[in-house]
């Protein structure tokens, strides 16, 4: 297994642990394309788990 491989493999698994990723079937297809609006909603769920809630924006 390459080092691309593993870091693929890995980023996967971080993406299943943090929530992002809910269906244990996509580790096993990280290096397929994926349609846009399953990134902007990777993308969503992430900012809202980043950022903080109620708190001021200034």
């Amino acid at each position: 297994m390459s080092s691309n491989d593993q870091k693929i493999k890995m980023i996967g698994q971080m993406a299943r642990n943090a929530g992002l990723i809910e269906d244990p079937q996509w580790l096993d297809r990280l290096e397929e394309p994926v349609p846009l609006w399953v990134v902007l909603d990777l993308l969503l769920r992430w900012i809202d788990r980043t950022e903080p809630n109620g708190g001021p924006y200034d």
